[in-house]
């Protein structure tokens, strides 16, 4: 089966990169290798899928910056394993499902880059660590597989929130802290306390969702801080 055509869902200026395998888990080739410093990264006892996968978003990661114009080199890894862009840099990197995508951006013109993929999968099991509060009233009367879809929008929609805003906020927080409720084109969003003081709770934004026949990808671009 040719891989799917992810498109970008972010405006102009957000660098998009997409990188393709055929399985998370095939044979790895050791001519892919990447910088050594990135290399270094990976535990000597990490699984051959981990060690694709990682390999996969750098590859993505290193394609996005050369489109915005950044030199070559290594994108190591920060105490909470985020990705360390380069000065001036905001984004990240997804991968899932033998896909990988980065997204990058200047910080100059975006306050902040998230993006996710996520497998279309049952998820009703683990419906109440993702949704919390008035958003359960999105998901009455929703049936399978619309419900699972829902469910996996909101879990992917989430984890972009947290990549735009773990940079700015530098310190860990859960699902519980994002309030999300469907708007045309994917997800009202907002914080249900201040964790970042240009985005108090009554000021939300858009977090962007496309479908694909067994994939979903969800990205949040911020506007530049004032």
């Amino acid at each position: 089966m040719p891989p799917l055509n992810l498109v970008s869902p972010f405006p102009a200026g957000v660098a998009f990169s997409v990188v393709h395998g055929p399985s998370d888990d095939d044979p790895l080739d050791p001519r892919a290798a990447l910088d050594p410093r990135e290399e270094a990264l990976l535990h000597p006892r990490t699984t051959h899928r981990r060690v694709a996968s990682f390999r996969m978003g750098r590859r993505a990661a290193h394609a996005a910056l050369h489109q915005l114009g950044m030199p070559a080199g290594p994108v190591l890894r920060g105490d909470h394993r985020e990705p360390l862009w380069p000065p001036g840099v905001v984004g990240s990197i997804t991968h899932t499902a033998g896909y990988a995508v980065a997204a990058v951006a200047l910080a100059e013109a975006f306050g902040g880059i998230g993006v996710d993929l996520e497998r279309r999968r049952p998820m009703t099991d683990v419906k109440d660590q993702i949704v919390f509060g008035e958003e359960r009233s999105s998901l009455e009367g929703l049936a399978e597989p619309e419900l699972s879809d829902r469910i996996v929008a909101m879990f992917s929609a989430k984890e972009s929130v947290y990549k735009a805003f773990f940079p700015r906020i530098g310190a860990f927080f859960g699902f519980d802290a994002v309030s999300l409720q469907p708007a045309a084109g994917g997800f009202h969003a907002g914080f249900t306390s201040r964790l970042d003081e240009r985005y108090p709770p009554d000021r939300g934004f858009l977090v962007r969702v496309d479908w694909y026949p067994e994939l979903v990808l969800t990205g949040l671009a911020l506007p530049p801080d004032d």
